[in-house]
């Protein structure tokens, strides 16, 4: 009876005439945001792009807006500037010490260029902050083989499946060549240097060169070490976009390295899309680091903090802004709110908003919310008229007869552009666009409210992304879907990508078909494919399968990265004795292509790992 009574009350509480079981939830403020005509004040930045003043006027406070050198104690240099993350050194008498190394060779080269301005000594350490700026070691350490590279045990595994994955980091690698494309725009690719669609953030170089040197004295939590004279400790607890962050802690200066503060509030969810970046390992790495109780804060992606106060009160505010978007997020959703009422639910307090670490000049917290809506509770939001929703296309067709037709929605759409009412034209309009994408009218008037959104936003990202698509629709760049990996990390690894291979195939063409293909490659390496009409399932062993192959197909790595990449049909390799069949030829030719091509165009090749920074 007791159970009957309990299982009676859940359900009733389910019911969102009783949804106060808990408490009373929490309205959604009503007062319009940025993209739906609230007061903004824009203004020119130095390349003339046009931007919300609020992320000019903190700019300089938390970052720097040139290449600079700075020094906030004696005997510490800060290169900040030259690439997405600045580098820390630190000065003895056997020679340098340097935290992170860049994102690339060529940050490498910019700041051992820089250093030389006011060292002569050679680095003798490097020490990784985190995997992402590991990637201009090589250049500091100038051939010198003994170069002592301390990091996180895990750095060395984390860097080499990012080099030897599909593109850019993804929960599931097989899609990294979509995330990559994103990841493009997010880093301002598309985007003018000059002028009023100019990007305002950080511009990653199109450049694939890394000078990676792998971590040789790996540290645990906690471990103390003397290096080159200077006493250190070192905390590979906590992360931030990283979960092989190391923190280290010179006690007798009482000088901190970090990178778990930013320049923008703690990026919970990154746009471009990520993996899941957990808040409370973010937040237990800040308060850990505050009650520190340092006198120099040093961190890989902010200016430093000097003063025990001061820190103190910046650390104090920047972990309460990531606790706030987390707790209220949680309350929302315990309030019954769904990821889409989040987003406008969850603003900080003027407080906090006025803070200039919590600026959201990087990213925007509307995007962090619905991400950890997702995570905690799955896309589902409770509300069972979103259970099963009619498809996008058919909506937009509905929607635009209920509305009275396609000159309705799109005055409609006009109509909210000159209230500056961004966000509602950008959402009229996508239904037209989903009946028809050409429709030169209806991109002019999309591209017109993505452009306006973009040029009042704070947040890099997102601006990336709204200005990068306006551009996209008015025909200035052309924005690939996909950017594949580039054919040496297929050829380097060929069975991988043999497993990514599977996800392309095509249902409607491999529908009668029951056969195995083995891929044999000149590296010793072979793999497998058994197509069972609308699966194909990867076979790491062949010689182990139940069943044996009905074709072999053997060749290079390189051969397989152009098959891989569609730069050459079966067919052509089989006619020239680039790939070689055992057993039936058309056969083998028939099964590789029941797999989707890519439709090859030049793109920008970026350097695996650094896409996943920040």
């Amino acid at each position: 009876m007791i159970i009957r009574t309990m299982a009676l009350h859940a359900l009733t509480c389910a019911v969102p005439v009783l949804s106060y079981c808990l408490f009373t939830s929490t309205a959604i403020a009503e007062e319009p945001g940025l993209y739906m005509g609230a007061p903004v004040t824009l203004v020119k930045a130095p390349n003339g792009a046009i931007a919300n003043k609020r992320i000019l006027d903190v700019a300089d406070k938390v970052g720097w807006l040139k290449p600079t050198i700075e020094q906030p104690v004696e005997g510490v240099w800060v290169l900040g500037g030259y690439g997405l993350a600045p580098m820390s050194i630190i000065d003895t008498d056997e020679g340098l010490i340097v935290f992170d190394t860049g994102d690339t060779k060529h940050d490498g080269e910019l700041f051992l260029e820089s250093i030389r301005t006011f060292s002569d000594k050679p680095v003798k350490v490097i020490i990784y902050g985190h995997s992402h700026t590991a990637f201009g070691a090589g250049v500091l350490a100038e051939g010198n083989k003994d170069v002592m590279v301390i990091g996180h045990p895990g750095l060395n595994a984390v860097v080499e499946k990012n080099l030897q994955g599909g593109g850019a980091p993804a929960y599931f690698p097989e899609i990294g060549p979509y995330l990559t494309a994103r990841a493009v725009i997010q880093f301002n690719a598309y985007m003018p240097s000059e002028g009023p669609d100019a990007w305002v953030g950080p511009l990653l170089l199109p450049v694939s060169e890394m000078a990676f040197l792998p971590v040789n004295t790996p540290v645990q939590d906690r471990q103390e070490m003397t290096v080159l004279g200077v006493k250190m400790q070192f905390f590979t607890k906590y992360g931030s976009d990283d979960k092989v962050h190391t923190t280290v802690w010179l006690p007798d200066r009482k000088i901190v390295f970090t990178t778990l503060l930013w320049g923008s509030p703690p990026q919970l969810y990154s746009v471009r899309g990520d993996v899941f970046r957990d808040p409370r390992e973010w937040i237990a790495g800040l308060k850990f680091t505050r009650d520190l109780d340092a006198e120099v804060l040093i961190s890989a992606a902010s200016r430093p903090v000097v003063g025990k106060d001061n820190i103190r009160e910046t650390l104090q505010g920047y972990l309460d802004g990531a606790s706030f978007v987390l707790d209220q997020s949680l309350r929302g959703i315990l309030g019954g709110k769904g990821p889409d009422e989040l987003r406008h639910l969850v603003r900080f307090p003027k407080y906090l908003d006025e803070m200039p670490f919590n600026v959201q000049s990087y990213g925007e917290i509307s995007s962090y919310s619905p991400a950890i809506y997702y995570q905690a509770v799955g896309w589902y939001d409770n509300d069972a008229a979103n259970l099963k929703r009619v498809a996008p296309g058919d909506e937009a067709r509905r929607m635009v007869a209920l509305i009275g037709g396609r000159s309705k929605v799109l005055a409609a759409a006009s109509e909210a552009l000159e209230k500056k009412e961004y966000a509602w034209a950008a959402q009229l309009v996508n239904y037209l666009y989903r009946i028809d994408p050409q429709d030169k009218e209806v991109r002019t008037i999309k591209a017109d409210a993505l452009r306006q959104m973009a040029y009042v936003s704070t947040g890099n990202n997102d601006r990336a992304h709204l200005m990068s698509q306006a551009l996209a629709l008015e025909g200035k760049v052309t924005i690939p879907r996909l950017i594949p990996p580039p054919p040496e990390q297929i050829s380097a690894s060929p069975t991988t990508f043999v497993d990514y291979f599977r996800v392309r195939i095509d249902p409607l063409k491999s529908d009668e078909t029951d056969s195995f293909i083995r891929f044999d490659f000149a590296d010793g390496t072979t793999a497998g494919l058994h197509i069972r009409r609308a699966i194909a399932e990867f076979v790491a062993v062949p010689d182990a399968y139940h069943r044996k192959p009905d074709v072999i197909v053997s060749m290079s790595g390189e051969t397989w990265a152009g098959l891989y990449l569609s730069h050459a049909t079966p067919e052509d390799l089989i006619k020239s004795g680039d790939l070689k069949v055992t057993g039936d030829s058309a056969e083998a030719s028939r099964l590789i292509n029941l797999f989707d091509r890519y439709s090859p165009q030049k793109a920008l090749v970026i350097p695996p790992a650094a896409l996943g920074h920040m």
